[in-house]
């Protein structure tokens, strides 16, 4: 029997389809699909859980803290963005925006002369320091109508050095928001410690040295050393290398609450011309708190030294919100600058 070339062709494809429909039956046949699985994980006797995604981001540094530290010249120099729109010195004119000197503090919408958006009008309040600082992070969310364009900054450092720049530029800014006190670790980190202690063998054990002898080892120990208040180095010794230069720079964190030449006006802080050798609390036309007058005595080197490094360690209900200066050297050199702030400087120890 003879077939067509078409009956030939039709013939053809058929196969075709018979091979692949069997080639894939057969492949399930000895290959399986693995079966679906949800996306919720089921939790012993509860109901299944919801998915989590992994967080993007960490957590913010908390603002108050940053700004403690935070450094006014820094500011300055993000501050350049700015300027296109902004006048920042005292009596400096409106431009496309407000002028900013004094705004710390300020009612939102109110310097004279200046047309204010009606989104921007209506917030009402004062700039608060942590107003400026969710302002300046997105403009455009804080004050959804703002004829602002800036796109704002994202880095909280950036953020807490322009608001550091915009209090220093301002006659008497309200004092820092008190930074949020650190998380304490969590009790369990204790537990291996005890469980390792449990586990040392018997004869370590006997090995240690009686209590009588630990104690009187201790008891040897020059009495001076517990109380040179150096805070992780002999302060003599880091004064003695100082540079006062150096120290010029860390005082830059210091300069929003504090000025330092003769005669200079109190602010937030009293003026430091001459602290060094100062009696505690004393500068004239500063109203202390009764933490500080309390004090008594005079600001020697290890006194300052010690309330440098922790402030409200130092002096606890002072309204000082500084953090304070962790490296023993940056302290050292504040007060080898501090020192050089003096008529008659005081001899080192």
């Amino acid at each position: 029997m003879k077939f067509s070339l078409l009956e030939k062709f039709g013939a053809s494809l058929l196969i075709c389809a018979w091979l692949i429909y069997g080639s894939h039956l057969i492949g399930d046949a000895l290959v399986p699909a693995p079966e679906a699985h949800g996306v919720a994980v089921s939790h012993e006797g509860g109901a299944p859980a919801k998915k989590t995604t992994p967080a993007t981001t960490e957590k913010e540094a908390d603002f108050a803290t940053v700004l403690a530290s935070a450094d006014p010249a820094a500011g300055e120099k993000v501050f350049n963005k700015c300027k296109s729109c902004h006048s920042i010195e005292k009596g400096g004119p409106n431009k496309v925006g407000p002028h900013l000197w004094g705004v710390v503090g300020r009612p939102k919408g109110h310097v004279e002369d200046f047309a204010y958006s009606d989104a921007l009008k209506g917030l009402g309040g004062e700039w608060t320091y942590a107003d400026l600082n969710e302002f300046l992070t997105a403009p455009k969310n804080y004050v959804p109508g703002t004829k602002m364009t800036f796109g704002g900054l994202k880095k909280v450092e950036d953020r807490a050095a322009v608001v550091a720049y915009l209090r220093e530029n301002s006659e008497n800014p309200p004092p820092l928001p008190t930074p949020e006190p650190k998380a304490e670790p969590a009790a369990a980190a204790a537990a291996p410690a005890e469980e390792k202690a449990k586990e040392e063998p018997k004869e370590e054990k006997a090995k240690e040295e009686p209590k009588e002898v630990a104690a009187a080892e201790q008891a040897e120990e020059p009495k001076e050393a517990a109380s040179t208040g150096d805070g992780g180095g002999d302060l003599s010794a880091l004064l003695a290398s100082a540079d006062p230069a150096d120290g010029e720079k860390v005082f830059n964190k210091c300069k929003a609450c504090h000025t330092a030449e003769q005669g200079g006006p109190n602010r937030v802080g009293p003026n430091l011309w001459g602290i060094v050798g100062r009696p505690k609390g004393s500068h004239e036309g500063f109203s202390y708190s009764d933490a500080i007058t309390g004090l008594g005595g005079d600001w020697t080197y290890a006194d300052l030294n010690a309330f440098l490094e922790k402030p409200k360690d130092y002096a606890p209900g002072t309204k000082m919100t500084f953090a304070g200066l962790k490296k023993p050297e940056d302290r050292a050199a504040v007060i080898a600058y501090l020192r050089t702030l003096s008529d008659s400087p005081k001899p080192l120890p």
